[in-house]
């Protein structure tokens, strides 16, 4: 029976479609036609001009799928499975943007165009290394454009189409309102987003980190690229910028993924160590470590192997996140993952592809560009090779342990997880940051090659002396007393004081500015999240007369009945009244101190809970920053009435110290981003 559907709209869907196949066909020929130009130097620049012109045609497609997309989404054409799943009419303009990557259609697109308009500054840049370059990243875009396709093939699912109708995602129309012409008119409104996502960092934070696993795989490119040219050491240089904006972006991302946890969830702080983050951390990590063992190598060339397996390595690992993230192997030990969406063997295939290309590239050349070297103990070189080796055993930690549940996939073990995710990793990841901060401290005096013991002690003394004295200041005055955190504390330090001490004064040759202020901005970043975290404390208790049933309860959460006046740890705190603004209801929570036998308002919080109709409750924090500490409270529960609320509140005192490390570190990688570009244009002008 062929129904006609009123008010639907067919034309904008089939053209997405449409230009998904197209994307997927161009990018199949464009690397065709570059692999056809790297073996056919008769004909080199017919190929490679035919090469160019379709991946144009590649990456214009993806733009006007992408562009297609929001027309749905903005318009609520709801008879699209994917607007009505994550869009609703009720949203704000700034959260109608955040449904384009709500889903994983939505969010492979957003992979598949950054990689895409990425490309196209390849064509410009890649000059003779071009067509190599090229065969590589047109290949990755072939597997990610077919993550769109939505079809099956032999009973096997290939991607996931975000045009997909919504009447087609059920088994049969027979007893649904789909089998009705004017089935729309009884949809009305379409699902929403999920709450946890109407914020605004999360506006923010997709798109960044998808820019960032899309630069990861520039350097990949050129890695394998050098293989192909059999030019071993000129990759070095073109890939260095690379790098730096992929760390960039890659960091900014993740950091922003920090700020939305901070103020969206309500743990307190701004990282768990769920494994969904880890995923994306561990790219970051293994880019850091490549990038030195490719500036060792630049003039050393006993860094080789290693730049090689780091650089190539960290787009596995951007792939092997997106498979954890994606398959639904993580469903049981992340809020953040998605569910199996039958995509699995798919994911699966291109991580495999990727690593193969990497293991095979580097075993078949290795003999022709590994020369083995004796190492000056105090050199730059060496410390920094051995820092960068920390940091990737760092990683390897947590990509190990986050991988548990893979393992009990893959070989039918029952192995658990940690179950204080947050202390085990706090553990094992203290002695790797304590160790990174001493490098970090020894190379600011070290020149490249041999160096002068007795000068390199004498430059130490300054800041050495300083971290100390420091130190025991925090100690002495009770702000960490724990003598792990002490000794990280005078680690972090000490490089924090060799850092600014060669920024001011040129300690050794030659001075890389970014990388100096990356480095401030590191080890700051260490020092506040030590000093917040181990002085973090919850300043709400029950001292009302209403049992919450435990100790713990009791402990750490307040009853506070409405224009009541409760004291909570050096304040006193009234909750004044409550507002609704759509799904979400404010409470207003004034925080008193009493002066002259008068109540004074100090500030106000103002936590909500926004209760969906079809995904339950979320209750969002709201925080209050001083310059010295913040204050952040929630909801824990509400009465019906509501005559009172259940309320949370913890102080974490300097964790503007955190943020601003953040901030430096991320400038740091820009700086030297700008000035490796910078050279970079020159030298191919």
């Amino acid at each position: 029976m062929n129904i006609q559907y009123i008010g639907e709209h067919l034309f904008p869907g089939e053209m997405g479609k449409f230009f998904i196949w197209l994307g997927f066909g161009t990018a199949i020929i464009a690397t065709v036609f570059y692999i056809m130009a790297y073996y056919r130097k008769d004909h080199f620049k017919v190929w490679k001009s035919a090469a160019r012109g379709l991946y144009i045609v590649h990456a214009l497609s993806m733009v006007t799928v992408a562009a297609t997309l929001y027309y749905l989404i903005f318009r609520h054409y709801f008879e699209y499975a994917y607007v009505w799943q994550y869009s609703s009419m009720e949203l704000p303009i700034k959260y109608i943007i955040s449904c384009f990557w709500a889903g994983q259609e939505g969010s492979f697109l957003v992979w598949a165009l950054w990689q895409s308009l990425i490309g196209l500054v390849l064509l410009r840049l890649a000059r003779n290394w071009e067509t190599p370059v090229m065969i590589v990243f047109s290949l990755s875009q072939i597997f990610v454009t077919s993550m769109l396709l939505g079809i099956t093939v032999w009973g096997v699912k290939i991607g996931a189409s975000p045009f997909t109708l919504l009447r087609h995602t059920v088994d049969t129309i027979e007893g649904t309102i789909f089998s009705l012409p004017n089935y729309l008119s009884m949809v009305g409104d379409g699902n929403g987003l999920n709450p946890l996502l109407e914020n605004i960092w999360m506006t923010i934070h997709p798109p960044i980190l998808f820019l960032g696993y899309a630069l990861s795989l520039v350097p990949f490119s050129y890695a394998i690229a050098s293989f192909l040219k059999k030019d071993y050491h000129t990759w070095i240089g073109r890939a260095m910028p690379w790098t730096l904006l992929a760390l960039l972006m890659l960091g900014a991302g993740i950091l922003l993924g920090g700020a939305w946890a901070y103020v969206s969830l309500t743990f307190g702080g701004f990282w768990s160590w769920d494994p969904v983050e880890n995923s994306s951390l561990v790219p970051w990590m293994t880019l850091v470590a490549g990038l030195h063992f490719l500036l060792i190598a630049r003039r050393q060339n006993f860094a080789l192997f290693a730049a090689y397996v780091l650089i190539t390595l960290s787009y596995v690992l951007v792939l092997y996140a997106s498979f954890l993230t994606r398959s639904g192997v993580l469903a049981d030990t992340s809020a953040h993952s998605f569910g199996d969406n039958g995509m699995t063997k798919q994911l699966l295939i291109y991580l495999l592809t990727f690593l193969v290309m990497m293991v095979v590239m580097i075993g078949f050349n290795f003999r022709k560009f590994h020369v083995s070297r004796k190492d000056i103990i105090l050199s730059r070189e060496f410390w920094m090779f051995i820092g960068a080796i920390i940091m990737m055993l760092a990683a390897f930690q947590i990509v190990f342990t986050t991988s548990i549940p893979v393992f009990n996939s893959l070989f039918h073990t029952d192995i658990a997880p940690p179950v204080d995710r947050v202390g085990f990793y706090n553990h094992w990841q203290m002695p790797y940051a304590l160790l990174i901060a001493g490098f970090i401290a020894f190379t600011q005096f070290l020149s490249y090659d041999d160096n002068d013991p007795g000068s390199f002690l004498k430059k130490l003394l300054f800041p050495l002396g300083g971290a100390i004295l420091v130190c025991v200041a925090i100690d002495v005055t009770g702000i960490v007393t724990k003598l792990n955190f002490l000794m990280l504390i005078a680690f972090t330090l000490f490089a924090l004081f060799s850092s600014i001490y060669n920024l001011l004064f040129r300690t050794a040759k030659p001075r890389n500015i970014g990388a100096i202020v990356a480095h401030i901005g590191f080890v700051v970043f260490v020092l506040g999240t030590v000093l917040t975290f181990s002085n973090s404390q919850v300043i709400s208790s029950n001292t009302s007369k209403f049992d919450l049933g435990d100790s713990q309860s009791n402990a750490e959460n307040l009853v506070l009945p409405r224009h009541d006046t409760l004291a909570m740890s050096g304040f006193y705190v009234t909750y004044v009244n409550s507002r609704a603004e759509g799904n979400t209801t404010v409470y207003q929570v004034d925080f008193l101190s009493l002066k002259n036998k008068k109540y004074k308002k100090e500030f106000t919080l103002y936590p909500s809970v926004n209760v969906h109709p079809k995904m339950g409750a979320v209750y969002n924090p709201d925080t209050r920053h001083f310059l010295n500490r913040d204050y952040y409270a929630y909801i824990a529960n509400v009465s019906k009435e509501p005559d009172y609320i259940v309320v949370k509140a913890i102080m974490n005192p300097y964790i503007n110290i955190l943020w601003l490390g953040s901030v430096v570190m991320i400038v740091g990688f820009g700086i030297a981003f700008i000035r490796r570009a910078r050279n970079r244009w020159r030298t191919n002008s």
